[in-house]
């Protein structure tokens, strides 16, 4: 009597593949780290096709928007700290123009202030709603429960 390898049920391999992108997600998230999360997202959209209408496509689901709002939120929030950051570069262009020197007046630096703040406080929102949201992905994946 040969014994014959039990092939992996569907759902299981399905849930290796979610494990694997929320793996990359994670890695992705950390500062000047994002190609993972792109590997990631590929995974999940790769994979998405194999788990319709399951619990392992609702974690692929919640894996997409979670990158793509993610994304969003870090192009907003480098966008203020970019507008915040004009008036600097902008005096630093006309006083070097002008005059050969690099003059900073203080008007200048509490215009950048507002934004580059506001910006700087987007991102850290940003990187720890990432962070719930992978290992709230992560937990409900390893007691089997779907993502909403």
């Amino acid at each position: 009597m040969t014994m014959e390898p039990v092939a992996a049920a569907p759902a299981q391999a399905g849930k290796d593949a979610a494990w694997i992108a929320y793996v990359l997600h994670a890695v992705g998230y950390l500062p000047v780290m994002m190609w993972p999360a792109v590997v990631g997202l590929i995974v999940n959209y790769v994979k998405r096709s194999d788990a319709r209408s399951g619990l392992v496509d609702s974690h692929h689901g919640w894996m997409i928007r979670t990158f793509w709002y993610g994304l969003l939120w870090y192009v907003l929030s480098l966008g203020a700290i970019l507008l915040g950051a004009w008036p600097v570069l902008q005096t630093i262009l006309r006083n070097a123009h002008a005059t050969g020197g690099i003059v900073i007046g203080w008007d200048t630096i509490a215009a950048i202030v507002g934004a580059a703040t506001l910006g700087g406080i987007g991102l850290c929102a940003t990187w720890f709603w990432l962070l719930y949201r992978v290992i709230r992905g992560a937990i409900n994946l390893s007691d089997s429960r779907p993502m909403p």
